[in-house]
């Protein structure tokens, strides 16, 4: 049957965009494309500039790819395995949607950002002159039979869910100093991320030190259908670092998952210093995989 493509419409495509992430992973447990949690908290950011590809000619259109932005002139693809030959075409629409973006007598660098190990697409990006650049991002994963660590916070220290009304302010503060993120980042993003469908109250956690202040956060977002569930975000404020606060939130979090029967634990943006790689190792997310960026110069 054909293939065509058009624009997304979020009111009409984000539920059919987060059925076919699933239907993906359920059916292939590639992690080439993006997981349902990851799509829906960008979902403000995927209205302009995303592309799909339907397959049509049957009862009801089907997705078979999406090209979408996370930053201007910065796009990841999503793709049924089934349908790699499109490769080679959504990396052209990519380039010249960009290419009507720029502004006259601008050099503009395109990205596309890709999973190690997917030789369809690497193979599409090369024909249309991208070269590989630097590390992206870092995929983590937990095997969700690993068994659960017992790692308990210092004495004084307590772990528990987060009070919306008090805590989200103070979460957002301790984000912006552990993530570098500026004056934007508000109690008022996490409010409207607790109403995303992969919120659950109970696994939103915070340690608690003795004098009341918040000293690490950490969030299991799962998708309800699917059961993928990702860990976004985890920090703990400089201070209060080497007590083996992120170990015991972990741990306790991972206590929370278990009842609902996870699929598939990840960590979509994972750091890379050896204090982290220590962590991660520790509480079994022992499997990594490198994102690339891929850069061309028009």
């Amino acid at each position: 049957m054909p293939v065509v493509s058009r624009g997304y419409n979020p009111e009409l495509d984000f539920q059919r965009v987060m059925g076919f992430l699933r239907d993906s992973f359920a059916e292939t447990g590639s992690l080439h494309n993006w997981l349902p949690p990851r799509f829906e908290n960008s979902r403000a950011e995927m209205a302009a500039g995303t592309r799909l590809w339907e397959e049509v000619g049957g009862p009801e259109p089907r997705i078979v790819a999406v090209a979408n932005p996370e930053a201007r002139f910065l796009y990841f693809i999503q793709m049924d395995p089934d349908y790699a030959y499109l490769e080679e075409e959504v990396v052209g629409w990519i380039v010249d949607y960009c290419t009507s973006q720029k502004a006259s007598g601008e050099e503009l660098k395109i990205s596309v950002v890709a999973l190690e190990g997917n030789p369809a697409r690497e193979a599409a990006l090369r024909e249309h002159g991208f070269e590989r650049g630097q590390v992206y991002g870092i995929l983590r994963l937990r095997d969700v039979d690993t068994p659960i660590p017992n790692y308990r916070p210092p004495e004084g220290y307590v772990i528990r869910s987060v009070q919306p009304e008090e805590d989200f302010d103070r979460i957002a503060a301790a984000i912006r100093v552990v993530f570098g993120h500026g004056e934007w980042f508000t109690g008022e993003i996490l409010e409207e991320l607790s109403q995303a469908s992969f919120y659950r109250g109970d696994l939103d956690l915070v340690a608690v030190a003795p004098s009341g202040d918040i000293a690490s956060f950490c969030t299991f977002r799962m998708d309800p259908q699917s059961r993928v569930t990702e860990l976004e975000p985890m920090g703990t404020l400089p201070q209060y670092r080497r007590m083996g606060l992120a170990k015991a939130i972990l741990s306790e979090g991972f206590r929370r998952l278990a009842k609902y029967d996870p699929t598939l634990l990840y960590i979509g943006g994972a750091a890379d210093t050896l204090e982290a790689n220590r962590l991660y190792e520790v509480t079994g997310f022992t499997e990594r995989y490198d994102y690339y960026h891929w850069h061309k110069t028009i």
